[in-house]
């Protein structure tokens, strides 16, 4: 047990930070943003390639995932700025950026497999199977297999993100609400917008390295919804989120590790199951009152 300790610890410090963000993220109409940046993010994978920077050290991780960060927070800054140029239509500025940065990201990884994946001899050398591994830590992750540098990053990037979201909770909870009148009470929206944007982008990508695209994007949107099925009530809804995002964490844990399931499609697939129950709940809770 105290080797899944890390794991444990991360999968929860991720669950609150998650249920934190997707309120937001529900209330905004953002549920394909996870979707878009984790899958932006196989772009920086493949800068990250080319340039020859591995993980099998503790420096190397740090420094395939800066880079990893660093592209998703363009590919958000992205998103932000042709969702203006398209008068706010925030999904098809996620299309554009998914699909350039999946692509780009194709290329370079052919590329960094015909720089780095063959011999003097002409034969298949580790660096190829090392990039393939790469591409499985990062955008597909095992959380068991976290250790404690992982989830020593993981851990630090959550307690900033949260940090940062409750500093900002007042101007994001307006720009969620009346984004249109932001500006006229002296907010900037472009600001807000890139802010929050940023925010997500680190939140996947930390949720990412750790349990893999699935989690990170379901993190973003069960949650939020589940709470908001059960109170439209500012405060209770965020108390409700992080409790469902926890719960769902630890349970499917606890599943995964007694069943020898995927520990990540199966904190998803908890959190799912806690989503119908709210929806359920929502559903009856008129008629008993009645």
């Amino acid at each position: 047990m105290n080797d899944l300790a890390p794991a444990i610890l991360a999968a929860l410090v991720i669950a609150v930070m998650g249920g934190a963000l997707s309120v937001f993220v529900v209330l905004k109409r953002l549920a394909f943003i996870g979707q878009g940046i984790s899958h932006a993010a196989f772009g920086g994978v493949g800068i990250a390639l080319v340039l020859g920077v591995h993980g099998a050290t503790t420096m190397g991780t740090i420094g395939q995932l800066s880079i990893v960060v660093a592209f998703s927070i363009a590919a958000a800054l992205w998103i932000a700025a042709l969702s203006r140029s398209h008068h706010g239509r925030i999904d098809t500025a996620i299309g554009v950026v998914l699909s350039a940065s999946m692509a780009l990201g194709f290329v370079l990884f052919t590329l960094a497999e015909s720089k780095h994946g063959h011999d003097d001899h002409g034969h298949a050398a580790h660096g190829s199977e090392d990039q393939h591994h790469l591409i499985e830590d990062i955008l597909f992750g095992n959380i068991l297999s976290t250790d404690w540098t992982k989830a020593a990053i993981a851990i630090t990037a959550a307690a900033a993100i949260l940090f940062i979201t409750w500093f900002n909770h007042r101007r994001f909870i307006f720009w969620a609400f009346d984004e249109p009148v932001t500006d006229a009470y002296g907010l900037s929206s472009k600001r807000t917008t890139n802010t929050f944007l940023v925010l997500l982008a680190l939140a996947v990508v930390m949720a990412m390295q750790i349990a893999g695209v699935v989690l990170a994007a379901a993190m973003l949107v069960l949650p939020g919804a589940a709470a908001l099925n059960l109170t439209s009530k500012l405060r209770p809804v965020f108390i409700y989120s992080i409790v469902i995002g926890v719960a769902g964490a630890a349970l499917g844990m606890l599943i995964g590790i007694n069943a020898g399931y995927p520990a990540g499609p199966t904190i998803v697939l908890t959190q799912s199951i806690l989503y119908l129950i709210t929806l359920i709940i929502k559903t009856l809770a008129p008629r008993l009152r009645s």
